[in-house]
């Protein structure tokens, strides 16, 4: 599994820059330490593909989701508010497992996977930059938006996802549904 100094040092900083949280506000939760470090050393980047925007905490990101909103119900309380993706859906992390999860309210507020765990994610995004790098290399530049890629890569990113997080990769996950909507 990925440390924060090895995020750090293989994340494009200068495309994608990075948010801080409070570690203050981090230590109160009941994250396992590994999460907590990690946010606090490495944080999250501001923007990441596909799609996904997080906050610092100076802009409201790194607190309960029910903080966040007032009006949402208590048994969201679990959840540790960090970004959201491109529809809008609030990206947390569970605070009783450490999962970074996104709420789809489309869905009826269903939980949907993205990783088990902050540094599986972030190792995950790594990966997903390189995997669009490789993309455009093979099919152009355009070919991300568009959403066409080789068979072979669509297995590459499967695979190393798989190997990065068996569990992100299950029915339903935002890695499962992204991979699902490209073409070859």
């Amino acid at each position: 599994m990925i440390t924060p100094q090895e995020f750090l040092d293989n994340w494009d900083k200068e495309t994608y820059g990075l948010v801080e949280y409070d570690d203050i506000v981090i230590d109160t939760f009941s994250l396992s330490q590994e999460s907590k470090h990690f946010l606090i050393k490495a944080g999250l980047p501001e923007s990441a593909p596909p799609f996904l925007t997080f906050e610092s905490s100076a802009k409201g990101g790194g607190v309960r989701l029910t903080e966040k909103y007032n009006d949402a119900e208590s048994l969201y309380r679990k959840y540790i508010y960090v970004g959201f993706t491109g529809s809008g859906h609030p990206i947390c992390i569970n605070e009783e497992n450490d999962e970074v999860i996104y709420i789809d309210y489309d869905k009826d507020n269903e939980e949907v996977v993205i990783n088990s765990s902050i540094a599986q994610f972030a190792e995950s995004l790594l990966v997903y930059v390189d995997f669009i790098k490789k993309i455009k290399a093979e099919k152009g530049r355009r070919a991300f938006i568009e959403r066409k890629a080789s068979r072979d890569l669509l297995q590459w990113i499967t695979n190393r996802l798989e190997e990065i997080d068996p569990d992100s990769f299950t029915q339903g996950s935002l890695w499962e549904e992204e991979l699902n909507n490209f073409q070859y």
